[in-house]
């Protein structure tokens, strides 16, 4: 007969947040009608009777650190919906937590990938784990160097002379109400009390209002500059199989943090795990465009996306006009309060619902011009570019050899739904050109349209990126994506303004840098590298500036994180894989609409599988493979860079994302997001 001692110091202290952990089995006891026999707790099990809410060292995208208390016992979903309602930061589900691995150890579990066993397996412990197993090896926690670092009050994220922030040192909380608020916005008071250990400050503003900028924490708005220096341990990836490693690190969303092994002080990161941003809202989200920004910066600055240099420059100029805004105030809304920019959008849903609902249009919107085209696999590329007179309907890019033979038979006819679209483009060189990848009954076909001006490429990007969505040009966003493609090129040509034939006219004025410009904080090490010298650089981005002063912060922010998601790798995750049946490693990558199999050495797509075909996919934990049926082929592969639960979220994720639309309830569907992440069969 067992027998449980209790002894309590303070018979007066409140228990109510502790409950039972169980080491050996890494598992919190929450089923309180359960006795300890029918959980199979024997007389010599050692249990733990400890506090569910914990310390833990939280590493913003924006790379602060914060001391928060969060709950342990919970799935690692709801802690980071918790936590983000307390930064003030809007849709949760697009983020998720991540374990620190240091940059050695994550080169060193992909340096063996290029042998016939693919990368070397991660221990038990560093990945998560599927439902209904269990790991019984060491688990990584914060190493003791790291551990001494926090004692300090260090990151090893940075440098020893970067700037870090705990709770106390975050400045004024953000003012909540008890009315009804944008959701990701806590409704409670005090919500940082349990959190960050702050005092909160009570609302001042009525039930009806939503928080505004002023309301929110400073600090996570205007993030402290720091510059990656030469001895910060920071992770650069240098080939694909790296970049597969950057994905190594996710926590099971439907698992608690100490069941991944996450325990009390270690540190965790926060970061936009799903590339798919819903409703960016300057009045509601001032925290999240900051953190996306900056997740997006750094990921600019450490090269986890490939960029051209004409792109570096850009991405340099709007973080400079980002930075130097940084105090200036925003600009007012025209006078018009919350019922009348409702009542605004509210039109514009109306009227684009109308116009996707015409049936009784008396011409179908069409493109049709002189075009270049190349089919880079042909014996006859070498040859170079043809032309052809293209014609663009519905979701069909048909092209002949003259406009007088459109009534004849193509020279050739393509869907572009689902296909891959991928802009080439340097403004300064006047290149215009459209990269297709198109799925045909032989496989994927390259195919690439030049075009010979900025007006002429806006239009034609624009209809392809729709029609790979499966949308046409009827569709009310085809003007919107036109204007978005034309005002990056303008932001990325040396001159900025242009004449009635899509070419540029005079050149923008160019713009002093302030005195402590550091090339090193806004363009990446390899193009640092590369310049003459320094000078050269900061010439580049002056000239590049004169283009976007005239945006306030959150402005030039916004078109950062449009420039970022315009890049051909963003929303793309990678894995190393093996097939079914396959010896050699290959590379898996997870997009926002598709899977895709690629070329380990180039990222060249090799075969796509889109969501929209997919019939069924589940996880078979016994042996961890991936198992996914789509209406032409099955697929089955075992992940060898991160565990098969990343791989199975990341497809769920998407897939769970794509469901959300303004015409739609907006309150978050945990049990769907579960059922579409979870792993079970």
């Amino acid at each position: 007969m067992s027998q449980c001692k209790l002894l309590l110091s303070d018979t007066e202290r409140d228990w109510s947040d502790h409950a039972l952990w169980w080491p050996e089995k890494r598992r919190w006891l929450q089923h309180t009608r359960s006795t300890l026999d029918q959980n199979g707790i024997t007389a010599d099990t050692q249990l733990e009777f400890t506090p569910m809410h914990k310390e833990a060292r939280i590493q913003l995208p924006d790379m602060q650190m914060i001391d928060a208390r969060v709950d342990f016992s919970v799935n690692s979903f709801k802690a980071t919906k918790k936590l983000c309602r307390d930064l003030g930061i809007r849709y949760s589900e697009e983020l998720s937590l991540k374990r620190y691995i240091p940059p050695e150890d994550l080169r060193r579990g992909t340096s063996d990938a290029d042998n016939l066993n693919g990368p070397v397996s991660m221990r038990p412990g560093e990945e998560s784990v599927g439902p209904m197993t269990l790991r019984k090896a060491t688990p990584i926690f914060a190493s003791q160097s790291n551990l001494d670092m926090r004692r300090r009050g260090q990151s090893p994220a940075l440098s020893q002379s970067g700037h870090i922030f705990n709770a106390h040192e975050m400045g004024t909380l953000p003012r909540h109400t008890t009315g009804t608020l944008p959701r990701g916005v806590s409704p409670s008071p005090g919500a940082y009390n349990d959190t960050m250990r702050r005092t909160p400050i009570m609302p001042s503003i009525s039930f009806s209002e939503g928080l505004e900028n002023e309301q929110f924490d400073d600090a996570l708005i205007h993030s402290p500059r720091l510059a990656p220096a030469r001895d910060t341990p920071v992770f650069r990836p240098q080939n694909y199989i790296e970049k597969a490693a950057i994905n190594r690190g996710w926590l099971d969303s439907s698992r608690s943090l100490m069941e991944q092994g996450i325990f009390e002080g270690d540190i965790v990161l926060l970061r936009f795990k799903f590339m798919n941003f819903f409703d960016l809202n300057p009045k509601y989200d001032p925290v999240r465009i900051n953190q996306l920004y900056e997740q997006a910066k750094w990921s600019i600055l450490l090269d986890e996306y490939d960029h051209t240099e004409e792109e570096a420059t850009l991405f340099a100029a709007l973080q400079l006009q980002a930075t130097l805004q940084r105090d200036s105030p925003e600009p007012e809304d025209n006078g018009k309060d919350d019922v009348d920019l409702l009542l605004d959008e509210l039109e514009q849903n109306l009227d684009a619902a109308a116009l996707n609902r015409r049936s009784d249009l008396t011409q179908v919107p069409e493109l049709a011009d002189y075009l270049k085209y190349m089919k880079p696999k042909k014996l006859a590329a070498f040859k170079g570019f043809k032309r052809a007179f293209f014609s663009f309907r519905d979701l069909y890019l048909t092209y002949h050899q003259s406009s007088s033979d459109v009534n004849s038979s193509p020279l050739g006819q393509f869907s572009l739904r689902g296909c891959e679209v991928t802009p080439d483009v340097s403004v300064n060189q006047q290149k215009y050109h459209i990269k297709l990848l198109l799925p045909t009954a032989e496989g994927m076909v390259d195919f690439i349209l030049k075009c010979d001006s900025e007006h002429q490429y806006a239009r034609w990007m624009a209809a392809c990126r729709l029609a790979s969505r499966g949308k046409s040009m009827a569709d009310s966003s085809y003007q919107q994506e036109v204007d978005s493609i034309k005002n990056l090129l303008k932001m990325q040509s040396a001159n900025g303004n242009e004449n009635g034939h899509g070419t540029v006219s005079r050149k923008a004025n160019a713009v002093k840098l302030p005195n402590d410009f550091n090339v090193e904080e806004y363009i990446s090490s390899k193009y640092v590298r590369r310049a003459r010298s320094k000078q050269q650089i900061q010439q580049r981005v002056s000239d590049a500036h004169g283009n976007v002063k005239q945006l306030t912060a959150t402005e030039a922010k916004l078109q950062y994180i449009r420039a970022w998601q315009s890049l051909p790798e963003h929303g793309i995750h990678y894995f190393v894989v093996r097939f079914r049946n396959a010896r050699k490693a290959e590379l898996v990558a997870v997009a926002i609409n598709r899977l895709a199999k690629l070329n380990m050495d180039n990222g060249e797509s090799l075969k796509t599988w889109r969501f929209s075909n997919m019939k069924k996919w589940h996880v078979n934990w016994e042996i961890r493979h991936l198992k996914i049926q789509f209406e032409d082929e099955d697929i089955e592969f075992k992940p060898l860079s991160a565990d098969c639960k990343v791989v199975h979220e990341f497809i769920g994720g998407y897939i769970f994302l794509s469901m959300r639309s303004k015409e739609q309830s907006q309150t978050l569907n945990e049990e769907l997001f579960h059922k579409l992440t979870g792993g079970w069969a």
